[in-house]
């Protein structure tokens, strides 16, 4: 009796263990990792973790010997913005994805400067315009990877002519940002509110035009909740991944632009306001942008004076001169 007795009890002994708070510390370990909190850049759920990657910001080309490009489609934020001849330039905020190859990387202009500045990120470029490598070399508080004097962060490929054919990768600028002690944190890129635009006052558009002029438009598409880009009627396309590039939000920013005297360089205004749109969930906002200084964040703001927010995930960011020709249905 006393050894069916002694069975018993070691059997039940076991199967506490079994059920010990060991088991019940892998689980809490296990959530740990798992826990979901929202993107600085896109604000989206997203996994702890990624919300640690170190931000940085790319100059990438947009001249038709550029496309398809590579990288475009992990980027969380895309301004996209004239230089000279009337083709734009991006300048991409790399965070939640970190992609093996970006580019074709070009010059970067003194309003680009501007845009890093308002973002406190490091960013990637070739060269640049004079009074913009003037600005970087007398202000310490611009975080600049210029493939000029640090050409080992980036590489040429041989299947493209130069000078459409510099990369780098996301790899190579975190060694930078490291290498140079840059200080680079993320921080909250907007405010979002998923339901903001499910507002049935507001709107329906689901057809986008911007024609830039006579060598550039670009428009978009309202298809499976986002809008999917195209350059001069062609789908823009991400090299890498073969897929078209497509976003949450299409920002618009009217300002002034104007040539400088060499009637070839570009002066973009970017600190005071001015009016826009903001497209979202297959809906429109129009808005007012405000800008006091260089360091400060562009807002948005509402008729009523009330900020607005983004739809959570990626946006691309138009910096557009006021006479633009803008169409949308």
């Amino acid at each position: 009796m006393k050894s069916k007795f002694l069975f018993f009890f070691i059997l039940t002994l076991i199967t506490l263990i079994g059920c010990s708070p060991k088991e019940n510390s892998d689980l809490n370990v296990s959530s740990n990792l798992d826990k979901t909190v929202q993107s600085f850049y896109t604000g989206e759920n997203i996994i702890e973790s990624s919300n640690l990657h170190t931000p940085f910001m790319v100059m990438i080309e947009n001249s038709t010997s550029s496309r398809p490009q590579s990288g475009l489609g992990s980027a969380d934020i895309i301004y996209e913005t004239s230089a000279e001849g009337g083709i734009p330039r991006f300048m991409a905020i790399f965070h939640k994805d970190m992609p093996d190859k970006i580019g074709p990387v070009r010059s970067v202009r003194p309003y680009f400067l501007d845009l890093a500045l308002e973002n406190n990120l490091p960013f990637a470029h070739c060269g640049g315009s004079s009074d913009a490598l003037i600005s970087i070399s007398q202000d310490t508080s611009i975080m600049s990877i210029n493939e000029i004097s640090s050409g080992e962060y980036f590489w040429r490929d041989a299947e493209r002519q130069s000078p459409h054919n510099l990369y780098t990768s996301s790899e190579n600028i975190l060694n930078s940002i490291s290498d140079n002690g840059f200080l680079s944190a993320p921080k909250k890129f907007a405010n979002f509110n998923k339901d903001y635009y499910s507002n049935q006052s507001l709107s329906s558009v689901s057809n986008i035009f911007l024609n830039l002029n006579k060598n550039y438009d670009t428009s978009y598409i309202y298809e499976d909740n986002v809008y999917k880009k195209s350059m001069d009627g062609i789908a823009a396309i991400d090299a890498s991944t073969n897929e078209q590039l497509a976003f949450s939000n299409v920002v618009i920013q009217k300002t002034t632009i104007s040539l400088q005297d060499d009637n070839l360089h570009l002066d973009i205004d970017l600190t005071s306001e001015g009016e826009g749109y903001i497209f979202s969930n297959g809906r429109y906002v129009n808005v007012i942008w405000k800008k006091e200084s260089k360091d400060d964040k562009t807002t948005f703001y509402d008729i009523n004076g009330d900020i607005v927010p983004l739809s959570p995930g990626k946006t691309i960011w138009h910096i557009l001169s006021n006479d633009t020709d803008i169409s949308f249905n």
